[in-house]
């Protein structure tokens, strides 16, 4: 029993240390945030911090990691629909919802992870979710033609994720009401659906 009460410490705390680390890197960036700041800001003795996780790059690599494995879980229970354009707005909800709801999370994703080092993280969850597109669409085309339209998809909503962060930023984070995931999804979906139907076999 106090093996099992030990490990669900430790589980519970590096539970508490991920969450308070995400909010501190999607604020300040990954240079900016010492594991000081994070042991400070969990209340946690900087050993203990440690303990956990060796660095700040094991502790930021889970972070991102958690939050791709998450994206693309989401993804693929959304795309079960058999129709295509209730798959491609399907997934474009999710993506959205992470933009909208679990802002920190797309932050480190999205933002943050462009900077130096860090771009390599950026690079393998864009890789991924390219990788998870490339099926979802339609036969008669090469493969290297797929590929193309698939990170295009994916470029789309990268764009248009960033670009609503940063006029929310500058608004100050204003209070939203519900559906602007649904709103989002809606009008990227009309878009990107568009272009795929005008896609021809190579």
């Amino acid at each position: 029993m106090a093996l099992n009460d030990v490990r669900a410490n430790s589980e519970t705390r590096r539970r508490d240390i991920v969450h308070v680390a995400r909010k501190l890197f999607a604020e300040r960036g990954y240079a900016a945030t010492t594991m000081d700041d994070v042991a400070e800001a969990v209340k946690f003795s900087k050993p203990i911090v440690y303990q956990s996780f060796p660095s700040k790059e094991s502790l930021y690599h889970e972070i991102v990691v958690e939050t791709a494995q998450q994206l693309l879980a989401s993804l693929a229970e959304a795309t079960q629909t058999a129709d295509p354009r209730d798959k491609v707005e399907s997934a474009f909800r999710v993506y959205f919802r992470l933009v909208t709801e679990e802002t920190d999370a797309y932050r480190i994703l999205f933002l943050h992870s462009h900077d130096g080092e860090r771009a390599a993280e950026l690079r393998n969850v864009e890789l991924s979710l390219i990788s998870f597109i490339e099926p979802q669409l339609a036969a008669g085309i090469s493969d290297e033609h797929r590929r193309l339209l698939a990170a295009a998809v994916v470029g789309m909503a990268e764009g248009a994720g960033v670009s609503w962060l940063v006029r929310q930023e500058a608004l100050d984070w204003p209070s939203l009401g519900g559906g602007e995931a649904d709103r989002l999804a809606s009008q990227i979906a009309t878009l990107a659906w568009g272009g795929l139907r005008a896609v021809h076999g190579d």
